[in-house]
């Protein structure tokens, strides 16, 4: 409530109202002095300490603390982390469990209150981050190496790109990139742009985003505060563990509030990367105004006064994300998803991704089809927790395929599938020209081998992409590998 400037009034009535969600320590009380509190505020913390009962054992957690957490808006993983070192369990009666609701307890929440626990994650741990990059009229200007500051910020943040972990989630957004009419046409505060919707950034993602970055040209003007809205709004599809990075050459020109849509993100996402701020180049008077965004959204604010340090800073974060990033495999969540990530092999062109239950005959798969998708990274969602699933990859030319079978997601989380994990690659070579070219299950009955079929080439030289497994291989009425064992992510090749 001090980082977010409310007034004195604001805050010691909502102590009295809802109580303290914390310890208090000589420790705490100078922290709250050191964030600026009053007297007023610290003499209501300590009246409200009087009162508070004491915990009923060491590190407990009570009903009522649970409650206050969720009235003061304390985030989710902050709660989680206190009741994973509370001993207590609880058994809640229709009563409690409808005020938790109303609080804003979700059904995770309240599988941990009875014992479902999960490790809290890590302060800091990151699977989700949006990039914002100024192309605004003022990044035009030269840099004391006479270069623009234009062309200093494509090549440090095409190098944040390259370093940025594979597999993250990564959404880039641009702002000031194009004029409207005059200075003053309105639509200029409007030039906000998803250059990059949020993805699993791979390394032919990296490749499209820098050659997107390159094409980068500084025009218009600077709606900090609407970019920062706009990448919350990509950064809220997977509501995951997220962070900010903002690049700006200037302070907000559209009249909007940069701080508070900082602080509204903080309260709204799990941004526990927070949002941090690079000034590059800015007046000496704008630091503190750039700075209060970064304070205002929980993160780091860095002064680059030329392209050295510029370089300097991005090369800080992009360390910091290193060591921060986190499998989005492993993030617990509050949906049950999957999703097929990019292969790194070289697979046939994929068509669709079907989700079906398990059992459902290849046949007439698309009978029984529950979800599909026809991009690599978008979420399959899973309809529940105690029914299997087989996923099934479906290229653009040839036969269907099991690639995942009995999936089954109990624990509410979003997972990546690596198509590599699960299927391989058979190449038969040979010369002149073949009528049918098949990879059946092994010991499949040779007459009827076309009824069994795997998958298939129209000509030697062709790629067939199959499950791991054993395979008999034939070319027209020959066959010429029996129990071909197909490890997942290898090719094969046959003469």
């Amino acid at each position: 409530m001090l980082s977010l400037g409310l007034d004195d009034g604001t805050i010691i009535a909502r102590i009295k109202k809802a109580g303290l969600a914390f310890e208090v320590s000589d420790a705490s009380l100078q922290k709250l002095k050191t964030a600026g509190a009053s007297e007023a505020v610290v003499k209501a913390v300590q009246d409200a300490a009087k009162t508070k009962p004491a915990p009923p054992a060491e590190n407990a957690v009570t009903y009522d603390q649970v409650l206050q957490m969720l009235t003061l808006g304390i985030d989710e993983d902050g709660i989680l982390k206190r009741l994973s070192r509370s001993p207590t369990l609880f058994t809640l009666d229709a009563r409690q469990v409808d005020a938790l609701k109303r609080a804003g307890a979700t059904e995770k929440l309240l599988a941990a209150l009875a014992g479902q626990r999960p490790a809290a994650s890590q302060s800091g741990d990151i699977t989700d981050l949006a990039i914002i990059l100024d192309c605004s009229g003022s990044m035009k200007e030269l840099t004391t190496g006479r270069e623009s500051k234009m062309a200093v910020a494509k090549r440090v943040v095409t190098d944040l790109v390259q370093k940025i972990p594979e597999g993250l989630n990564v959404t880039f957004v641009v702002y000031g990139h194009e004029v409207y009419g005059g200075a003053e046409d309105p639509r200029n505060c409007q030039a906000v742009k998803v250059a990059r919707p949020l993805s699993p950034l791979d390394a032919s993602g990296k490749v499209e985003l820098a050659q997107m970055i390159s094409r980068l040209q500084p025009t218009g003007a600077t709606p900090i505060a609407l970019s920062l809205r706009t990448a919350g709004e990509e950064l809220a599809k997977n509501k995951s563990l997220c962070g900010l990075v903002l690049i700006t050459d200037g302070l907000e020109t559209c009249k909007g509030d940069p701080a508070a849509e900082a602080a509204a993100l903080v309260a709204n996402l799990k941004v526990t990367f927070g949002v941090n701020v690079v000034g590059f180049g800015v007046k000496a008077e704008e630091n503190a105004a750039l700075k209060s965004i970064a304070d205002a959204g929980k993160g780091k604010y860095y002064a680059a006064t030329d392209a050295k340090a510029l370089t300097d800073s991005i090369a800080a974060i992009a360390q910091e994300i290193q060591s921060k990033a986190k499998p989005p495999e492993a993030v617990a969540s509050d949906r049950r998803a999957v999703k097929v990530i990019q292969p790194e092999i070289e697979l046939l062109p994929m068509k669709e991704i079907l989700l079906t239950e398990t059992g459902a005959p290849k046949a007439t798969v698309y009978s029984y089809v529950k979800a599909k998708v026809e991009k690599y990274g978008e979420e399959i969602r899973i309809p529940s927790g105690t029914t299997k699933y087989d996923l099934w990859w479906v290229p653009k030319e040839g036969h269907v395929l099991t690639m995942v079978k009995a999936l089954s997601l109990p624990e509410r989380k979003v997972v990546q599938i690596k198509p590599e994990d699960y299927l391989g690659l058979i190449q038969v070579k040979g010369t002149g020209t073949a009528k049918q070219i098949l990879a059946v299950p092994q010991g499949s009955p040779g007459p009827t081998r076309t009824s069994y079929t795997t998958q298939e080439a129209k000509k030697f030289g062709d790629l067939m992409v199959v499950p791991a497994g054993k395979y008999d291989i034939w070319v027209d009425n020959n066959i010429i590998e029996e129990g071909l064992k197909v490890e997942a992510g290898k090719l094969y090749q046959l003469e």
